[in-house]
């Protein structure tokens, strides 16, 4: 019998077989995902053509701290890894309104890992004539400072960015004047530099110094004394401080607390400054109690050297007024379209006596139509709507202090108010939701 003849293999060819094989089995089988995506276009509102350039800077949502800040690109688009979470978004660009305006806190969205978020934005042309911008850099020391609130504040007026991962930061859109120009974020202390802007020019390399050690604090208690059943009562209820003119979150010092029809906060570690103490900005069924804002303004604390001037910041919140059109859908802050003489509806509350529209211009919170007039902590109601009627069309009073701009963002809200029959007064019961009633005029 013959036998079969056996070849061998080098053992040097072989390890090449066995290392090839392996390689191609590592490219066949990719690490899995360990963060998610956010991503999108950001496009001109009346023209639909992308925005080179714009400033996307993305937000935790239950902390308000700045976790990313990205460019987009030629097309429009933009793209950023963030871990597993919720986050809220804001865009900047130069000439442009800021998305959401001015004073709109944007509502979150979740990101799953190894899934893109879709997040895109239109931006409308910024009605300031000749602005400027303020550029420069945070330092603590001469440690470049990520994520901080800087702010540009002047004549009554206030402008905002925050500082990326290498300590820079540009505000846009700032008309010309001198400023004072300070960083806000917990437990750091911030120099004042000093901006002057010219029209149409950038003013460059302002330095805002940072030093640890903020010892503030802000305390208080926080009450929900309903007018009528909660819609649907939030699992948690959102507590911050913010800066008095931008209403701008101060990074580190935003607070999410378990619900409870009464609860106490406190806040450390707070820089000297005057802020406002705001909660259940959320859309979440609830609003702080309208009439202490309308007679008296917002909850404020001023803190100096350390030590606020009030002991006890209490805040009152209640059962919201619910709007139903034309309004953006409580889970986002993009405005709803409409013609220039909208009919606004909302849903009837209980126990009111009439209501009050308000409409105001949401690029710069001036009152188109409604509203109140405060004269001393007395309030006039410019417009009454009898507790019967739950809708009514913009300017039906012929009042407006002017028509409803095409291609502008608005915001509309309901005031329920109710009458002291034994001393011939009024106060207000309840308001709609701040983040509710935005709509943009055709």
């Amino acid at each position: 019998m013959k036998r079969m003849r056996l070849f061998s293999i080098p053992v040097s060819l072989c390890a090449i077989l066995i290392a090839f094989t392996l390689s191609n089995c590592s490219k066949d089988d990719p690490q899995p995902a360990t963060t998610g995506k956010i991503g999108g276009k950001v496009t001109a509102l009346a023209t639909g053509a992308a925005l080179l350039e714009a400033t996307v800077i993305a937000f935790d949502a239950g902390n308000n701290a700045p976790v990313g800040i990205t460019k987009t690109n030629n097309s429009g688009d933009y793209s950023m890894d963030v871990p597993e979470g919720n986050y809220f978004l804001k865009f900047y660009k130069q000439g442009y309104e800021s998305v959401p305006p001015a004073g709109i806190q944007p509502v979150p969205f979740s990101v799953t890992i190894g899934q893109t978020a879709s997040q895109s934005a239109e931006m409308s042309p910024s009605l300031l004539a000749n602005a400027g911008s303020i550029s420069g850099k945070v330092s603590v020391g001469t440690t470049a400072q990520s994520g901080v609130l800087v702010i540009a504040e002047g004549n009554g007026s206030a402008y905002s960015a925050v500082s990326d991962k290498d300590g820079n930061f540009n505000i846009f859109n700032v008309p010309a004047a001198t400023y004072e120009v300070k960083g806000y974020a917990a437990d750091l202390s911030s120099s004042i530099a000093s901006a002057t802007v010219t029209g149409n020019t950038a003013t460059n390399n302002v330095s805002v110094t940072l030093s640890q050690g903020a010892s503030g604090s802000v305390s208080g208690t926080f009450k929900v004394i309903s007018q009528t059943t909660i819609a649907t009562p939030p699992v948690n209820m959102d507590i911050s401080l913010v800066h008095p003119v931008t209403k701008e979150t101060v990074p580190g010092l935003s607070q999410s607390l378990p619900y409870s029809s009464s609860l106490t906060y406190s806040f450390s570690n707070v820089p000297d400054g005057t802020y406002v103490v705001r909660a259940t900005y959320a859309n979440d069924y609830i609003v702080i109690d309208p009439d202490y804002i309308t007679k008296f303004g917002d909850y404020k604390v001023t803190i100096t050297g350390g030590t606020p001037d009030l002991s006890s910041v209490d805040i009152v919140a209640t059962s919201a007024v619910l709007l139903s059109t034309p309004t953006n859908e409580m889970s986002t802050t993009v405005p709803m379209e409409t013609s220039a003489t909208p009919t606004f509806q909302w849903t009837a509350y209980a126990s009111t006596s009439d209501y009050v529209i308000e409409v105001t211009d949401a690029s710069t919170g001036n009152v188109v139509w409604g509203g109140f007039t405060n004269s001393g902590g007395t309030l006039t109601k410019n417009i009454t709507i009898p507790s019967n009627t739950t809708s009514i069309t913009f300017n039906s009073d012929g009042n407006a202090k002017s028509e409803l701009i095409s291609g502008k963002v608005y915001r509309w809200r309901i005031f329920a108010s109710k009458n002291n029959v034994q001393s011939g007064s009024w106060n207000l019961i309840a308001a709609s939701e701040d983040q509710e009633g935005l709509i943009k005029v055709k």
